[in-house]
């Protein structure tokens, strides 16, 4: 296994739930949210959300390769 793509994971994942909990935080004090901001917010979580399935594929595919080669 890569040390590289299991830091980008880590890296990631860290991130993503940065920002799910800034989420949480900020509409826990809100009362209302205009509805751009909520397609705002949701575009930048998914964008979080797309690192980390990118990071998870790239550790998979670097642990296939890395099995078919001891093989």
């Amino acid at each position: 296994m890569d040390d590289h793509d299991m830091r980008d994971l880590m890296r990631a994942a860290a991130e993503r739930q940065l920002a799910v909990s800034a989420l949480q935080e900020k509409y826990a004090t809100s009362e209302s949210i205009p509805t751009e901001q909520l397609v705002r917010d949701m575009r930048e979580l998914l964008s979080t959300e797309r690192l980390v399935l990118d990071a998870i594929i790239t550790l998979f595919v670097s642990l296939g390769h890395g099995e078919s080669e001891s093989a």
